[in-house]
């Protein structure tokens, strides 16, 4: 879905060292550009606006930063006034040892050019790890509180053994956002479907994948995943038995999970 759309900017020889993967390029219609300084080429982010429930720019989808790319990380989240990152990769390197995001993070207080940024607390918890940090601009000096939600149960290939623990890291992040000022794509279609299950009292994963894909490529990758959305939505739908029964589910005549997969049939 979506991949005719055009991606010059991402193309560009002076952007391409910028991106992680070829296969996941931002689309011109919906990439995020940063403020221009000098080079035209000085806006450029492999990163993109994903809508959510609430708004059509509710979310930015990022890659996981390059060792280059880091300043301008941190320079989006400023100029956008991001308050919340949700980082989905268990670790920085895969089970082969290769980096797959750099820490964009520092230990205590780094400066990513223009913007300062400081870790004052690390909470560890069972599934995921929760930093704070303080971001400064160098030259206003102007200070900001950030949150960095670190899901650590989502194995390198595949998805997480359960939906429970998804959901509930879900409603920890989406608490903060609510309450402060913004994520990848089977993370934000389970917010928007919960949101659709609470307060619509419908589900539509394959109209909010679809409108996912249409703003950045790979949003929900595999059939799993998406086999996975449903199974989240089912587990949903029947923990609040008795006051949603009536939900109309949209991919299907009555409100089961999808099971023809190779995967769940392997099962």
């Amino acid at each position: 879905v979506g991949i005719a759309q055009s991606k010059n900017a991402a193309l560009a020889i002076e952007n391409k060292k910028k991106n992680r993967d070829s296969n996941v390029l931002p689309y011109d219609a919906s990439r995020v550009k940063l403020s221009v300084c000098g080079s035209p080429f000085y806006d450029y982010i492999n990163a993109s606006y994903v809508p959510g429930y609430k708004s059509r720019e509710e979310f930015i989808a990022t890659q996981c930063p390059l060792p280059t790319t880091v300043d301008e990380f941190w320079r989006m989240i400023w100029e956008k006034n991001i308050y919340t990152i949700v980082m989905l990769n268990k670790s920085l390197c895969n089970f082969l040892q290769v980096m797959k995001c750099e820490k964009y993070w520092p230990s205590g207080t780094n400066n990513y050019h223009n913007i300062s940024v400081t870790t004052t607390s690390e909470t560890e918890l069972e599934n995921w790890i929760i930093r704070d940090f303080e971001i400064k601009n160098v030259k206003t000096e102007e200070t900001r509180n950030i949150c960095q939600f670190h899901f650590t149960e989502w194995p390198d290939y595949g998805i997480p053994t359960a939906t429970e623990v998804l959901i509930e890291f879900r409603g920890l992040v989406r608490k903060h956002m609510d309450h402060s000022g913004v994520a990848t794509g089977v993370f934000i279609a389970i917010d928007h479907l919960i949101f659709q299950i609470e307060r619509d009292s419908m589900v539509d994963v394959y109209g909010i994948v679809t409108d996912m894909q249409m703003h950045r490529p790979l949003m929900v990758q595999t059939e799993e995943q998406y086999s996975y959305l449903h199974q989240c939505a089912y587990d949903i739908i029947r923990s609040r038995t008795g006051t949603n029964m009536d939900l109309i589910y949209q991919n299907a005549a009555a409100p089961q999970i999808y099971e023809n997969t190779e995967y769940l049939k392997q099962q």
